[in-house]
């Protein structure tokens, strides 16, 4: 135990080192743990099992709510890019394997290792025979974590990347997938409107736009807007929806007018969280606010981000509601939805454990392929689904998935920290006597099995598939599954694209590593 703190402190100290804006950041615990692991210093392994759960069932809770839509965006070519560094691995593996003269196990061995793929090189030790598949996978391995953190760390200024610039052009991105609302005051001059209600105009037909407030000619207070609301001629409405809606639905209505439609001490608007677990995962609809409490819902912001009130949109904790009404029921709405900030920090320590629990049991879930047999995801990738499926869930009966930020960042700190000190000592005891016994011409092979990949699918990513930056370091280190290499990502930028990218990618480079892995040992 005291080994294990003292390698993480000074990790942590020396990953604090900046040199000229270069730093190894949390991976630098891992060059440390390397250090001890040569003069014969060892952790238990079981520490490596525990930290490699934590981070990975934490990035898989942070990428979840936003994984499939990111793979409906943009997952193709992510894919891609990680399919890219999957081939290109498996043919310089081939090549050196053919101008060196290494056998199947010592092959298996190199692809394994220099794409640290442990699922590959289970797959490899159970079709071949003899101790040279995980030696060769040690000797390559090592050079395959350092390697890609050292990739991750310089690409951007091999690119010459400006980080911040990166970031504001996929928020831009965002901002325009998810443009902000906005409203319009508008005249009802359209005398197909006049006398009717509300709900037999049949806006949701023409866009989703709300309309929250009306003023009637000649009156001082507007009032609430509901589906009984007849409309007259005059009538001044306020109306709340995306720029190029409320320019539709204008035509239909009438004219844009100026001014405000303000509410006197009757009626007030208020910003409400959702913090009661009990509405979690229910359409805004089937909360009936307008007709239990007599309050509008004009907008409704998550994850920064306006959008529209929709009936049929569910609730996710941390939601915050617009809500106009008077003080007295926007108080009982406030009561109906917690509105209790202390809840989004609250965490739930039964269902992080039943999720890595859940993640342990798919991992070992047999997958049978036709030509290539049984296949299993591992521990690994086990609990990474559990991650993104139940966070995507939010709740499950009485289960809340629900982490709140700061405390999946603490895990996966933690978990990366157990990690690297781990994988540190082991690579480290072994590097030296398994040089000896493969030389030089292993070594190499591993830095050309590394590098090659990353280099080829940075190209691929950038010049042909238009990837964005921050996004390709997910692709990189997805791609070869390397659990430091993300890490190493998450010290250049403290935004959530590099792990979203590395959650859609990992699965597909898992099943090519394995598949390809079992096609080396058979060619060879």
């Amino acid at each position: 135990m005291f080994l294990l703190v003292f390698i993480i402190i000074t990790g942590y100290l020396l990953g604090k080192i900046t040199v000229m804006t270069f730093s190894f950041g949390s991976s630098a615990v891992i060059f440390i743990a390397l250090i001890f692991g040569y003069f014969g210093y060892q952790l238990p392994t079981d520490f490596q099992t525990l930290g490699l759960v934590l981070f990975i069932y934490s990035i898989g809770i942070q990428a979840g709510p936003g994984f499939l839509s990111s793979f409906r965006a943009n997952g193709v070519a992510l894919s891609i890019g990680a399919g890219v560094i999957v081939v290109s691995g498996f043919a310089a593996s081939l090549l050196c394997s053919w101008f060196f003269g290494f056998n199947e196990s010592i092959c298996a061995g190199l692809f394994t290792g220099a794409l640290t793929s442990t699922p590959g090189l289970a797959v490899a030790v159970e079709m071949v025979t003899g101790t040279h598949v995980a030696a060769a996978y040690g000797l390559t391995y090592t050079f395959g974590v350092i390697g890609v953190i050292v990739f991750v760390k310089v690409v951007s200024r091999i690119m010459q990347v400006d980080v911040v610039v990166e970031e504001n052009k996929i928020a831009d991105e965002l901002r325009k997938s998810h443009r902000p609302m906005t409203f319009r005051h508008i005249e009802v001059t359209n005398p197909n409107l006049f006398g009717k209600c509300i709900k037999e105009i049949f806006l949701d037909k023409i866009a989703p736009v709300t309309i929250t407030r009306l003023l009637r000619a000649g009156e001082k207070e507007p009032v609430l807007v509901d589906g009984e609301t007849v409309l007259m001629k005059g009538d001044h409405l306020r109306v709340v929806g995306l720029e190029e809606n409320l320019s539709s639905i204008m035509l239909y209505i009438g004219k844009k007018i100026e001014g405000e439609i303000e509410f006197n001490s009757v009626l007030k608007k208020r910003r409400i969280s959702v913090t009661k677990k009990e509405i979690l995962g229910k359409t805004l609809g089937s909360l009936n606010l307008r007709e239990i409490f007599n309050v509008q819902v004009s907008r409704i912001t998550r994850n920064g981000m306006d959008i529209p009130a929709q009936a049929n949109m569910r609730v996710n904790m941390g939601d915050i509601f617009h809500v106009v009404g008077q003080d007295k029921t926007l108080n009982n709405v406030q009561k109906y939805l917690g509105n209790n900030i202390s809840e989004l920090y609250t965490v739930n320590v039964i269902s992080i454990f039943t999720g890595i629990l859940a993640g342990f049991v798919i991992g070992q879930i047999p997958l049978t392929i036709p030509g290539l047999g049984i296949l299993k995801l591992g521990v690994t990738g086990g609990v990474l689904v559990a991650g993104l499926v139940l966070s995507a869930l939010k709740k499950t009966g009485v289960v809340i998935w629900f982490v709140p930020s700061a405390t999946n960042s603490l895990i996966r700190d933690i978990g990366l920290y157990l990690f690297l000190a781990v994988i540190g000592t082991t690579a480290g005891s072994t590097i030296v006597s398994t040089i000896k016994e493969f030389g030089m011409p292993l070594l190499i092979s591993g830095i050309i099995v590394t590098l090659f990949p990353l280099i080829v699918s940075s190209f691929v990513c950038t010049k042909i598939l238009k990837i964005s930056f921050l996004r390709m370091l997910g692709v990189l280190t997805g791609g070869m599954t390397s659990t430091p290499g993300l890490a190493a990502a998450t010290t250049i930028s403290n935004t959530p694209y590099a792990s979203t990218a590395y959650a859609t990618v990992y699965p597909v480079a898992l099943i090519g590593m394995i598949l390809c892995t079992k096609l080396i040992v058979f060619l060879i």
